[in-house]
């Protein structure tokens, strides 16, 4: 039997809000509401002077009863800086894979490309990653041509993220390749009030997967400076 899989992308903002206030309980609660098997964050502290020395995925793990594992871009503010995937079913496989970031003296360095396997409760195995893309054009387009390289074609992909782009540009064509977009071009995510903006992404590797209901962007969720994001996909029959 077929079964559906609840699907979140939300870039936090380091669990606050556009004034600075820490709004991570709320975020957590929501996520808890939510009741997805698979959630994938961006810019997560854990531990960062900023946002009180907390380890804010230890904490939404443990306030949404999921498995998680985390994965540092950098160093920052005492802690480190980065993403993190939160999950019904217990992790495998998790890997930290490195893809190109220039930094603003034009030296080259690398963030973060966070993966792992579950394997869901029909005993089929899937392959989940989240990922937070550059500002400049021309070091997405690598990083993606890394990503697709990176997370390979052997297990059926889900791949959530704030990519930093919109649909119908070069690099969102480029994943079209092999991925397939949730959610419709005007279903914006950013900025959080009045978003004008799709830069916050679901994707599914090409005919492994089918959408079981509508996809969402929860635009009175106004914890982070993104609007999360959510999609229930199952695996198609026909995979074996």
């Amino acid at each position: 039997m077929a079964q559906d899989i609840g699907i979140i992308s939300y870039n936090i903002h380091h669990g606050a809000d556009l004034n600075g206030k820490s709004r991570l309980g709320e975020m957590a609660e929501f996520i808890s509401s939510q009741k997805a098997q698979l959630v994938g964050l961006q810019e997560v502290d854990s531990v960062c002077l900023r946002s009180g020395m907390v380890d804010q995925l230890q904490q939404i793990a443990k306030h949404t009863d999921m498995h998680y594992a985390f994965a540092r871009h950098f160093a920052y503010d005492g802690g480190a800086y980065g993403l993190g995937i939160l999950s019904s079913y217990p992790l495998e496989n998790i890997k930290n894979d490195r893809i190109l970031s220039i930094r603003a003296n034009g030296e080259k360095s690398t963030l973060a490309l966070l993966s792992a396997e579950i394997t869901l409760s029909t005993g089929k195995k899937v392959r989940f990653a989240t990922v937070h893309l550059a500002l400049d054009q021309p070091t997405r387009i690598v990083q993606i041509q890394q990503i697709i390289e990176l997370l390979g074609d052997d297990l059926p992909l889900i791949l959530t993220g704030d990519l930093n782009t919109e649909p119908d540009t070069e690099e969102i064509k480029l994943l079209e390749t092999k991925y397939l977009l949730t959610h419709s071009k005007d279903q914006f995510t950013f900025p959080v009030h009045s978003p004008t903006k799709k830069i916050d992404f679901i994707l599914l590797s090409h005919s492994d997967f089918e959408q079981s209901s509508a996809p969402l962007v929860f635009d009175q969720i106004s914890y982070s400076d993104h609007l999360p994001l959510r999609s229930t996909v199952r695996l198609k029959p026909t995979f074996p």
